[in-house]
């Protein structure tokens, strides 16, 4: 007897479902009465799902990344070895670039070695939020409490290692902090991306920066490289690596591969290419040409991305001013572990009114410096005395908490507008 199960049409018998659910709870080599299992063909990760991770874990298997089982290969139609041929195969599958009629195969139970992608077994956000540190400055002096680092917008850095160490996938960590995106592949793309790059003019032989086209698979290398690799333990976190590479892919996507600002898409290591590991262009080149649209969509969204979110991340338009269905705050409480995500800042009065007049001259400060600084609305991402500033008086004008006063007036100093303040008299 058997029944449809999942959206692609799994077909599983019924005595076969339980020795699935056996595998996710125990993720071991196993023994059943049952001789067989019908599973969705090329399934890989046999989640009952065809996705882009499937062609993750067969690419995986062809470059000795992961062991594999002959159940594998059976799944996912290969002879006694998968090749980068079987893993395009199956993206292209996902995307809907191939058909097959093959809707299922059938494996023994016997064939089964190990099982991968297993349901974390414990709530990995449950992390307590940490106290405030107290504040022991001189007296007349602002003390700025800081939390995390960066805007706070879309992936998390540090998050996405943490995510990684939980079991998930690039594309799971991916979903988790843009909501309601997919992932999708592109098989044609330009070779080169035009990128500012600092060279020496022609005629003067002083360095200025110049548009020019630079080698799209070298310059992804280089970004990636620059922008996670050494945050990643040199390579260790390869799921957080290849979410960045397909960040960055993205925002190449998004402005037509050619880019005006470094800072829009990711800033590129400029030393010797030779220079930069082996394995991290490995893995940029397994997952290049796939990028995050919203379900349904295949237009590339905005990957904006940050180092450390405080509790959640923020939206969009908290932090910018514009909404983006996909950047939506998600849970991050796993970034409060980290050793850097408190800092304090300490200003006399005498400096912090220099950079508010800096500023703005037009600001009116009172002769009391109490008086001069109020936060006036924020996220609550941490609890209900702290998150991301959206408002904030300053003398008797209110700014926007991240682009007017932390990243304009304080200069970027906080690289988080998830602060608090307090004026010691």
């Amino acid at each position: 007897m058997k029944s449809t199960l999942g959206k692609k049409g799994i077909l599983l018998r019924i005595s076969a479902f339980f020795v699935t659910i056996c595998l996710i709870l125990t993720a071991l080599p196993y023994t059943c009465a049952a001789d067989s299992i019908d599973f969705l063909f090329c399934d890989a990760d046999c989640d009952g799902e065809l996705t882009a991770s499937d062609a993750r874990d067969v690419l995986r298997f062809a470059v000795d990344l992961d062991a594999y089982s002959v159940a594998h290969l059976k799944i996912c139609g290969a002879g006694e070895k998968f090749s980068a041929d079987n893993a395009r195969f199956v993206l292209r599958l996902t995307v809907g670039l191939e058909k097959t009629e093959i809707t299922f195969v059938t494996v023994p139970v016997s064939d089964f070695s190990r099982y991968v992608n297993k349901v974390p077994e414990k709530d990995i956000f449950d992390i307590p939020v940490p106290e405030a540190p107290p504040v022991n400055a001189p007296s007349d002096t602002f003390t700025f409490t800081v939390y995390g680092w960066g805007h706070g917008v879309g992936l998390s850095q540090y998050g996405a290692m943490s995510l990684e160490d939980n079991g998930y996938t690039y594309d799971r960590i991916l979903s988790h902090y843009y909501t309601g995106t997919e992932i999708k592949f592109i098989e044609e793309f330009p070779e080169t991306v035009i990128y500012p790059t600092l060279l020496p003019d022609e005629e003067t032989g002083e360095e200025t920066w110049q548009y020019v086209p630079r080698d799209t698979e070298e310059i992804m290398v280089r970004m990636v490289y620059q922008e996670i690799y050494g945050v990643t333990k040199y390579g260790k976190y390869k799921e957080a690596l290849k979410a960045m590479t397909l960040c960055i892919f993205t925002n190449l996507m998004s402005f037509d591969f050619n880019v005006e600002s470094r800072w829009d898409v990711g800033v590129a290591y400029e030393g010797e290419y030779e220079s930069i590991p082996e394995n991290l262009k490995i893995l940029v080149k397994e997952v290049l040409g796939q990028y995050i649209t919203v379900k349904g969509k295949s237009e590339p969204i905005l990957a904006v991305y940050s180092g450390l979110a405080a509790g959640y991340t923020a939206s969009a338009e908290s932090v910018w001013g514009y909404p983006y269905s996909y950047l939506v705050p998600v849970k991050s409480h796993f970034d409060m572990e980290n050793p850097i995500f408190i800092k304090q800042f300490t200003y006399t009065s005498a400096e912090l009114k220099e950079l508010i007049l800096g500023y703005d001259p037009s600001i009116v400060l009172s002769e009391d410096p109490s008086e001069w600084i109020e936060i006036l609305a924020h996220t609550a991402s941490m609890d209900e005395d702290r998150g991301y500033v959206t408002k904030i008086r300053v003398g008797d004008k209110v700014l926007s908490g991240y682009n007017q006063f932390q990243f304009n007036l304080m200069k970027n100093k906080f690289v988080s507008s998830c602060f608090t303040v307090t004026y010691t008299p």
